[in-house]
């Protein structure tokens, strides 16, 4: 009998997702000590016309886009379901999924089910030990049907349940989950620090935003006084969610760059050639649970950061500042106006530990007591 663990990923995004999230970040840290399975996301939500070329791939069985690297012992699997969670698709999904993943559900070996969705089918009822890890209050996000999310959160039972933040924790208590801890987001330092040291890349003035550039986040009225006040040192850096949004005409008239996603190395020496890092969301019930791993991103490339309020979010003296919208420009503008030598490297230090290394051997030894059990 193979005694090995084989770990399933159920993930909600594509592997080749333009920004790279929690869940690639963690499939590479559990592929150290075994082999890992990661299913690209089945969705959470309601099909909107963009997503038609993703379903279309799908139903093709078009294998992945080429991009992100796949660490040594992950399979990519990208699973053909119907688009749609709901009661009328519940068992043709169930089985589509169960088929695909048979490599996983007929592992003669312990089973370790990680799931990012509530959705899961039933394969935690064929794991030995599951864990569910919520990144966003995912009933919040738009176009999901929320009684049904709620409900099959409520209906799967884990063995422990991560929350990004602690809105989070407390969401996945109210929901029922006996075990819950709280695991902020990390980020990868020692790219982005080794980028903030590099010789070639200067420093320069310009202001950055990284990340998924969605309207429904991002607090646009902010970003417009942003622009209007730095022009093009304004810098926004990742995919563009909803195109034809007149907030992006709006932004790129008034003046900001609207830079599109970039590759980890890229991104990094353009944080390092950048001084401040923005985190300009909006508050909402779905920001409110957000915990946004660009703020040690910009620490470990030299940047202080300005922050809308967020729970997740800790205001550090001279480090991270936390304005509401009518100080954030002000300060943003204070923070440029103040040329401080010392500042990149002090930034740095202060995102030291909080990293994906250390981060992934804590979710390793969490993972084997969960097997060994």
């Amino acid at each position: 009998m193979n005694e090995t663990p084989l770990v399933l990923v159920l993930g909600t995004a594509d592997w080749n997702a333009p920004v790279a999230t929690n869940q690639h970040h963690v499939t590479r840290a559990l592929a150290a000590d075994w082999p890992v399975v990661f299913a690209e996301g089945t969705g959470t939500r309601s099909l909107r016309p963009s997503d038609a070329r993703r379903v279309v791939r799908r139903l093709r069985s078009a294998p992945a886009l080429e991009g992100r690297p796949v660490p040594q012992g992950v399979e990519v699997v990208t699973p053909r379901v119907i688009p749609h969670h709901a009661p009328s698709t519940r068992r043709v999904n169930s089985a589509l999924l169960h088929r695909q993943l048979r490599r996983w559900v007929e592992h003669p070996g312990p089973r370790l089910l990680w799931t990012y969705t509530p959705f899961t089918y039933g394969l935690e009822r064929r794991a030995d030990r599951t864990v569910y890890h919520l990144v966003d209050l995912l009933h919040e996000n738009p176009g999901v049907h929320r009684g049904r999310l709620l409900a099959a959160e409520w209906r799967l039972e884990a063995d422990v349940a991560i929350g990004t933040s602690p809105a989070i924790e407390d969401h996945l208590r109210s929901q029922g989950f006996a075990d819950t801890r709280c695991l902020l987001n990390v980020c990868d330092v020692a790219l982005f620090s080794a980028a903030a040291q590099d010789p070639d890349v200067s420093r320069g003035t310009s202001v950055v935003f990284a990340g998924t550039l969605a309207p429904h986040k991002l607090d646009g009225e902010l970003l417009l006084e942003l622009a209007r006040a730095l022009g093009s040192r304004l810098r926004l850096v990742g995919p563009v969610v909803e195109p034809a949004n007149p907030l992006w005409r709006n932004l790129t008239a008034a003046g900001a760059q609207l830079v599109g996603p970039l590759a980890p190395a890229a991104l990094a020496r353009e944080l390092a050639a950048s001084s401040v890092g923005l985190v300009p969301y909006r508050s909402t019930p779905l920001t409110r649970g957000i915990s946004p791993l660009k703020t040690f991103e910009y620490l470990a490339a030299g940047l202080p950061v300005v922050s809308t309020p967020l729970p997740a979010v800790a205001p550090v003296d001279g480090a991270v500042f936390v304005q509401d919208p009518a100080t954030f420009v002000a300060r943003v503008l204070q923070l440029l106006a103040d040329e401080d030598p010392t500042r990149p490297a002090r930034m740095t230090r202060l995102a030291q530990g909080h990293d994906w290394e250390s981060r992934g051997r804590d979710l390793r030894a969490l993972a084997g007591q969960l097997l060994a059990g």
